[in-house]
């Protein structure tokens, strides 16, 4: 549980009035699936479809951004000033959003805002999770880390998503973490460590990480503030395989991946990325 709730503008509620709610859903994520005609229902809109890509709009329906954001959960992407593609895989979060919807029947709150957010601003105050992913190396400037300083002190989590996998930008984090938690180590996170255990068990029960090649199977990383997983680090490039090329149909519920890998053995990947994804999603939420 975090030790210093959120503080947030008028408008928007503190972490701890995320958990009552958040925790109740949980059930319903790890139920069998959903009867045939809920199943039916979905899968049949999204065969009929027409559009040749999907970017997510479709993901929360077009009342949904007419409606408050109060009581949502929302994962913002972050615009760093160092150089990078931090808008890479665009379709990636619309599309996790989209899995959680269909998988919670809609019972779990979300909203997308797929727009990137600056580090300096008092907007990154009003989300309780950052999300960047680039190719690229990266340095956060001095005003960058004292904001994400404040932010994280104040019980905010940033993820870091390599999107090569295991490549340079993995390589720039321990220097950025040890700028952000002076004398942090970064611990990994497997299913056999106590401290992280419920990482793999808290929605979906996953042996470890997902089946995936090699190079993208490596356990995320977590540095710590007063106890608390505070920057967690994905190697893995999971933004490349929540992204999806083509919208789903009832012979293909996930979609096509962003890179066409449509053989069974990256479709199940695929599913496992997305299970552990949204256990990620509720760990960094309640902790």
């Amino acid at each position: 549980m975090r030790d210093n709730p959120m503080v947030v503008p008028t408008g928007f509620v503190t972490i701890a009035a995320w958990l009552m709610p958040l925790l109740a859903v949980m059930p319903a994520l790890a139920l069998t699936p959903q009867p045939a005609a809920a199943q039916e229902n979905w899968l049949d809109k999204a065969a009929n479809q027409t559009i040749a890509t999907f970017d997510g709009t479709d993901a929360g329906g077009q009342e949904e951004s007419k409606q408050d954001r109060r009581g949502k959960v929302i994962v913002r992407r972050i615009k760093p000033q160092a150089k990078s593609d931090w808008n890479t895989d665009p379709t990636a979060l619309p599309y996790f959003f989209y899995q959680i919807r269909e998988r919670t029947q809609g019972r779990f709150p979300v909203y997308l805002d797929n727009e990137g957010i600056e580090l300096t601003g008092d907007e990154i105050f009003e989300h309780p999770i950052i999300y960047f992913t680039s190719h690229f190396p990266f340095l956060f400037g001095d005003d960058e880390r004292d904001n994400l300083k404040k932010f994280l002190a104040r019980g905010g989590t940033l993820l870091l998503d390599d999107c090569t996998g295991s490549g340079p930008f993995t390589d720039a984090v321990p220097v950025n973490v040890q700028r952000i938690i002076p004398g942090a180590e970064l611990k990994l996170m497997l299913k056999d460590t106590k401290d992280f255990g419920g990482l793999f068990d808290l929605v979906y029960h996953l042996e470890g990480m997902p089946t995936l090649k090699e190079q993208f199977m490596q356990p995320f990383q977590a540095a710590l503030l007063n106890g608390r997983p505070a920057i967690l680090v994905c190697p893995n490039d999971y933004g490349c395989y929540w992204e999806v090329s083509s919208p789903p149909t009832a012979l293909n519920p996930l979609g096509n991946a962003a890179h066409s890998e449509t053989t069974p053995t990256a479709q199940k990947g695929r599913e496992e990325v997305y299970q552990l994804s949204i256990n990620w999603l509720f760990y960094a939420l309640t902790h």
